[in-house]
């Protein structure tokens, strides 16, 4: 009997009964009998110390149940060492007493512990600590507080080029194609790469890619402007592992919690664009270069595009929305495109010049050759390292540590993987000696100084905003080089 009772001993750790099939309470009687085949379930000295009610259960309800209930039911023998209880010795009124009372007792220890750590915690996240497992994509927890969010060069770099993509007038399907195409890892994928044990229900597939909705999320993250945000999911209590989402007014906000990684100005730019969806303009036109970046002067609404025809031709003009949802609020402050446009060409011109003469350009090419070399960096030690994993898996199959089935699974699996990362890393190398900035820095401002026309992506790279006056003047605000 002790032997089998070694054997064929619960796992029961802090508490919770692990036993795969002893959650379903259809099965339970039988799981039981089956279970204990000797008619006992031995608690013994196997956690270093000696056992009592606490190990088998903290739910005085519950513990109960399977004590009184059902283990006499089965004809299951209970022993608990440590509290000097056996059920087949007749223990007397006190020691039934006794019981339940220890239980409750165990389960009040529980509620005590899990008011306390939910109590810290709270504190906590209103000081604007991070208490999460894992830092969200583009940050990285700090070595020296792990309750403090810096930002991860290599992802931060990403997370700023999906920005300033969704500006230029991307989706966020196209973004991801991009992402993908490019070779870098979504941020499950990085997560692994790093070395994080991460896993989420939402993976389908075995390489996880990126996705719209994950674009998506990052572009609507406020995060990345210093808040953190946290609290948003609550268990109801200790007994339930089932966590419920909570109101967001009712959410922990922390403004300048961490460093920044994305201007203010650009996040809430983007903001407006996913309002009011600026993917692509009104039959099936481009984006127009000032899409999200005009806005009223007066009060501080943005200036949507309309057209007028007269005469057999179109004409485009901006209005101040925050007039067309309340004429009482604003007027029209019309504008006409045209002359809009080419006004900031010509303000755009004058500062691509000044930066031409100041040498302020160099920056901004160091800065993307420097992401390009990190995503090839981080691509070539991804590279390699599958390339190891395919070399032992060979020397495990020669071992005969795995089948040949095995072996030729996963190595198919391993095959594609360095397949697609050659092919990534050889479009990088491409990329980075063709690349028309990395031949010559300032050529991409000398062909802009002879431009007739505002493209959206000189709008979004070098203009942070314009706002209309009602009298038809414009305020211009450019950007300068961000590193």
């Amino acid at each position: 009997m002790k032997q089998n009772a070694k054997t064929r001993q619960l796992d029961v750790t802090n508490g919770k009964i692990k036993h795969p099939r002893f959650k379903i309470r259809g099965c339970l009687i039988c799981d039981i009998c089956e279970f204990a085949a000797d008619s006992a379930v031995l608690f013994s000295y196997r956690y270093k110390r000696l056992t009592d009610f606490s190990r088998f259960g903290r739910n005085y309800i519950e513990t109960g149940r399977y004590i009184q209930v059902l283990f006499p039911q089965a004809g299951v023998r209970f022993i608990a060492v440590n509290d000097g209880y056996d059920s087949v010795q007749e223990m007397g009124i006190a020691a039934n007493i006794l019981v339940p009372f220890k239980n409750m007792i165990n389960d009040a220890y529980s509620a005590d512990i899990s008011t306390k750590v939910r109590s810290h915690l709270e504190i906590k996240r209103k000081n604007g600590d991070f208490v999460g497992a894992f830092a969200t994509y583009g940050y990285m927890k700090d070595a020296a507080n792990h309750n403090r969010l810096v930002a991860d060069s290599f992802a931060a770099d990403v997370v700023r080029d999906i920005f300033l993509w969704k500006l230029n007038g991307m989706s966020a399907q196209g973004i991801a194609d991009k992402l993908n195409a490019s070779g870098i890892l979504s941020p499950l994928e990085y997560k692994r790469f790093l070395g994080l044990k991460f896993s989420t229900t939402f993976q389908q597939n075995p390489s996880a890619k990126w996705q719209a909705r994950a674009v998506s999320r990052i572009l609507e993250n406020e995060v990345y402007i210093g808040v953190l945000e946290q609290g948003k999911r609550v268990s109801p209590n200790y007994k339930i592992r089932r966590r419920l989402c909570i109101p967001k007014e009712q959410w922990i906000r922390v403004e300048d919690a961490h460093e920044a990684i994305i201007d203010h100005s650009l996040f809430f730019t983007v903001q407006e664009l996913l309002k009011h969806d600026t993917r692509t303009a009104q039959r099936g036109e481009p984006v127009r270069a000032l899409s999200g970046l005009i806005f009223c002067a007066d009060c501080g609404a943005a200036m949507v595009h309309k057209t007028n025809t007269k005469n057999g031709k179109r004409y485009g003009y901006y209005v101040c929305s925050g007039h067309r949802a309340n004429k009482l609020l604003c007027s029209t402050h019309i504008i006409s495109a045209s002359f809009c446009e080419t006004a900031v060409l010509a303000v755009l011109k004058i500062h691509a010049a000044t930066m031409l003469d100041i040498g302020e350009i160099q920056p901004r090419v160091c800065n993307h050759m420097r992401k390009l070399q990190a995503r090839l960096d981080a691509k070539q030690e991804e590279l390699s390292r599958n390339k190891e994993y395919r070399l032992s898996l060979y020397e495990s199959y020669k071992n005969n540590v795995i089948s040949h089935e095995d072996f030729c699974g996963f190595g198919s699996v391993y095959d594609a993987r360095i397949s697609e990362g050659e092919q990534v890393v050889l479009s990088l190398m491409q990329e980075i000696e063709t690349s028309t900035e990395s031949r010559d820095g300032y050529a991409e401002l000398q062909a802009f100084l002879h431009a007739d026309k505002l493209s959206r992506k000189v709008a979004v790279e070098f203009l942070q905003k314009v706002a209309v006056r009602e009298n038809g003047r414009i305020a211009i605000t450019v950007r300068y080089c961000r590193a």
